[in-house]
């Protein structure tokens, strides 16, 4: 049961909303962003650094950086609240740079009211250095119907 008394999603809703994010959004289809795992208030996604997500410099764009956090960060919330949600603020801090390898990221739910989630997030490095991290606060939408779940 959540905060609001509403049913926690079970296993086949959180594997569901982990497919949805790899198969239907289609920027996360784009940046090939991938659902490690998902659970209520926390996920893990990952991305596998292919040219196309360089810079001019040779390293990981920032965006891809930020649009990981923003997906891990936002699915963490829509494990916890099972509703729609949106992005109202996010912040990037870039700790180091990418050549090569995979990045992964692992957003948690630090804090929950009705309508508003705060997460934070890491992403590390194949080798598990820190390589970025991020916080984001997220709206809930209360109104049901996310084809999601």
């Amino acid at each position: 049961m959540t905060e609001d008394g509403r049913e926690a999603l079970d296993g086949e809703q959180l594997a569901r909303l982990a497919r949805y994010f790899d198969e239907s959004v289609t920027f996360s289809r784009h940046i090939k962003s991938k659902v490690e795992d998902v659970e209520p208030g926390r996920a893990v996604c990952r991305i596998d650094v292919e040219d196309v997500h360089l810079n001019g410099n040779g390293t990981l764009h920032g965006g891809v950086y930020a649009s990981l956090i923003d997906n891990a960060m936002g699915l963490s919330v829509a494990a916890l609240v099972g509703l729609r949600t949106a992005t109202i603020a996010l912040d990037v801090h870039f700790l180091g740079a990418v050549r090569e390898g995979s990045i992964l990221c692992t957003a948690e739910v630090v804090h929950r009211t009705r309508r508003i989630a705060t997460v934070e997030a890491k992403v590390r490095d194949a080798e598990g250095s820190l390589v970025a991290m991020g916080t984001g606060t997220f709206r809930i939408f209360e109104k049901s119907g996310n084809p999601i779940v």
